[in-house]
């Protein structure tokens, strides 16, 4: 390991001798020490500090994400206070119709100038590092700015939406304590997801569960303890599948598309090269399946993320949740296999950009801002590009193509085999600029296709919009108001936000 990477890593070393022994960068072993110390940690806001006063189980949040912090990030995590004070300082002084974009752009300049310090001085050693971190900081503040400015101007973002955060009434500003326990949970500080403040402070105040039934009495909370096991086994099969698949599959030969005298760039068939891609990006979403997993279990060890009760009864512990690894993996359309991703980044997504504005630009703002809050990297706007273009396009072929496969039960199976593969495709081909993340290789693989799938997407872009079901979905892409549940709502909501 390079002198330059222990110079550049600023994170505790005390546990050098265990990264020397399993052969993992010491910022990963670090990373999973501090994760598996926060599930453990986790149990205790469900037993001994269950009745603790709300006062108390802040400042324990603040306390351990601050060490955890500290542990991981060292001297860089000056970081993950300075930013929460300036958006509470903001917040304070700033006129409350104005607060949100205020918070919101200052948030993002004091992101992005850590993006680009990370892209010009990085170590391709050193795999963890603060703008993580800050990524999930940023989130929270902005959300409660916005759930804020809403909330206390009495505002309606959209006549016709259901919005995500500002159903939360936040009527004033957090207490000092309660902002800075907020932004610097340690459950969800290290990888997401997102937890909106009403969340968070019902979580605190024990009030989550506080259900009443037929007599009149209140049910006590349900056991997380099956959803715990079942993500931890979810994430320990996830990293499993990495360590064997990654030295089969690297990246690395990927990149070797830049070189046009390279085996991979002479020799490969696009075919199999496509394959290539897809068990490559598999290898990296893996690595995501083991953060956001293991950071739901720690979530849900605490008693954060209950989300009411299935038809069976069964309780559902998927409030916070970032992947819905099926469901992405095995989406028959690009909406779903989107909406299946980053979850609560995409609830997130929607309160800040998308129905922030004009109907026109909601898809180009929220890829916009998507792109800019992952980094400067031109992998990533490679990505979000196609995948922008992807979605309209998937909107118009599905309108137009799919009720002809609809009058029989084969030409159905077909039609759902087809889109699969598709979905599967196009998914592969858009998302390997931002594993790759560097211009040359991310065109040269592009090019491999003649950048075939961005020309089906543009020309199934000009297809005329006649189809009465598709204007409808095109003037609100929202759902009516109605009188579900919120449960309900959300999770019809998030099926329709088309962003990663």
């Amino acid at each position: 390991m390079s002198t330059t990477y222990f110079d550049y890593y600023d994170g505790s070393k005390i546990f050098l001798f265990i990264s020397s022994k399993i052969g993992l960068p010491i910022d990963i072993v670090n990373f999973l020490i501090a994760q598996i110390a926060a599930l453990c940690l986790a149990r205790l806001f469900r037993k001994p500090l269950r009745l603790a006063s709300p006062e108390f189980r802040h400042s324990v949040c603040l306390i351990i994400g601050l060490l955890m912090g500290y542990f991981c990030f060292g001297k860089q995590s000056v970081h993950l206070v300075v930013l929460p004070m300036i958006s509470y300082v903001l917040l304070k002084v700033i006129p409350i119709h104005l607060v949100g974009n205020v918070i919101l752009a200052a948030s993002m300049v004091y992101l992005s100038c850590l993006h680009l310090h990370r892209q010009i001085y990085h170590n391709a050693d050193y795999s963890l590092d603060i703008t993580g971190p800050l990524m999930v900081i940023t989130q929270r503040v902005t959300s409660l700015a916005y759930s804020l400015q809403d909330n206390m101007t009495k505002k309606e973002i959209n006549a016709n939406s259901v919005n995500l955060v500002s159903d939360s009434k936040v009527e004033k500003i957090p207490s000092p304590l309660e902002y800075f326990a907020y932004t610097l949970a340690f459950q969800t500080l290290m990888c997401g997801p997102v937890v909106f403040y009403s969340d968070y402070i019902s979580f605190i105040e024990g009030d989550r569960f506080q259900t009443v039934s037929k007599d009149k009495s209140f049910v006590s909370e349900p056991s997380p303890r099956r959803a715990v096991i079942y993500k931890v086994a979810g994430s320990l099969s996830a990293a499993v599948l990495y360590l064997t698949l990654a030295q089969k599959y690297p990246l690395t030969v990927l990149e070797e598309l830049s070189d046009p005298s390279s085996e991979v760039s002479r020799s490969w068939s696009a075919v199999y090269l496509l394959w290539y891609a897809y068990l490559s990006t598999l290898v990296v979403r893996c690595k995501y399946y083991h953060a956001w997993l293991l950071s739901e279990a720690i979530c849900n060890n605490s008693g954060m993320g209950f989300n009411g009760y299935d038809n069976d009864g069964t309780p559902k512990w998927d409030k916070m949740s970032n992947i819905d690894v099926f469901g992405f993996e095995f989406a028959q359309n690009f909406r779903t296999a989107v909406a299946s991703w980053n979850k609560n980044t995409n609830a997130w997504l929607r309160c800040v950009a998308y129905e922030r504005g004009g109907a026109a630009w909601r898809t180009a703002r929220v890829y916009a801002l998507s792109a800019v809050w992952h980094g400067f990297h031109p992998g990533y706007y490679l990505t979000f590009f196609a995948g922008g273009i992807f979605t309209v396009a998937a909107k118009k072929m599905r309108a137009v193509v799919r009720p002809m496969f609809l009058d029989s039960r084969p030409k159905k199976l077909f039609y759902d085999s087809l889109t699969f593969i598709t979905t599967r495709i196009a998914m592969t081909y858009a998302t390997v600029p931002f594993v790759v993340l560097h211009l040359a290789p991310s065109l040269a693989f592009y090019g491999k296709f003649y950048y075939s799938l961005h020309f089906i997407a543009l020309g199934a872009m000009l297809i005329p919009s006649n189809n009465k079901r598709y204007q409808s979905s095109q003037t609100t892409e929202l759902p009516p108001k109605s009188t579900k549940t919120k449960n309900e709502v959300n999770g019809e909501v998030n099926g329709k936000l088309k962003i990663t």
